[in-house]
Parts: C-alpha cells; structure tokens; sequence
C-alpha cells in the first residue's frame, strides 16, 4: 500500500515521539496540533489524519484534537525506516 506524502510525515512524527516515550505502543496520542508542527508546505496533514482513521490506524477523541494509534497504526508506525 503507497503512503501519502501526509500519511509518510505523521507516521514519521508517531515514530519521532514513541521513540522519546520509550517505544511504539497501541493507544499512543498525540495532539493535533503536535502533529501538525511537522507540516511541510504543500502537505494537508489534516487530509492524511482523515485518511488513517478512514483505514483505522488512528483513533480520535471526541472533539478531534487528540489521535490516538490503534494497533494496525502501530504497526504501520513500526514499518516506518
């Protein structure tokens, strides 16, 4: 499965993150607007959040300011190079 370049830089931002936490693990959040700091210009980071709840590696809270990594999102961070 092709990444977007979206998906490609908030996997690398989850991958950034657990890494300082002490690895990747199920039910990691992280703010959007964390996640959003990564950003490059031209990248709709917002589009590629949709898209991996879409496919299921991210789960939102309520009000959509926090994702949280499900399993299969886990495991995509961890493909990650």
């Amino acid at each position: 499965m092709e990444l977007s370049k979206a998906e490609q830089v908030i996997l690398a931002r989850y991958r950034e993150r657990c890494h300082r936490a002490g690895g990747v693990q199920t039910g990691y959040g992280m703010r959007a607007n964390a996640i959003r700091l990564a950003q490059p210009q031209g990248v709709d980071i917002d589009e590629g959040l949709r898209s991996m709840v879409e496919k299921g590696w991210l789960k939102p809270n309520a009000a959509g300011s926090w994702y949280f990594l499900t399993e299969a999102g886990a495991e995509q961070v961890k493909a990650v190079p």
